[in-house]
């Protein structure tokens, strides 16, 4: 199976938090076009193609980062939630990429 992705993915381990619920989670992996977040006790329901608010932590960055995206699917054994991207302001994408070593 070929995947349909834009932009690679590399593993990563970053605290998200979903701004309108406040809940918090970690990211399984990312990518500038999306991320996986691992399902958690607190972090365990977000319904397909439902809009989400997502501040990450990254290692390093004092600022804010905030992505707007779209949950557009769950995990094979729905152990998380797949989230694309749908809004990055361009600082946003600057620290992602500074993050995982893609500068654009």
């Amino acid at each position: 199976m070929v995947e349909k992705r834009n932009y690679p993915r590399f593993d990563s381990v970053l605290q998200v938090m979903e701004l309108s619920t406040l809940k918090t989670g970690w990211t399984t992996n990312l990518s500038l076009g999306g991320c996986f977040i691992e399902k958690s006790k607190e972090f365990n329901s977000l319904p397909l193609a439902s809009r989400v608010t997502l501040k990450f932590e990254i290692p390093g960055v004092n600022d804010i980062v905030v992505i707007f995206g779209e949950v557009s699917h769950r995990g094979q054994q729905e152990e998380g939630f797949g989230i694309q991207f749908k809004e990055v302001d361009k600082k946003s994408a600057y620290y992602i990429g500074r993050f995982m070593g893609t500068f654009f």
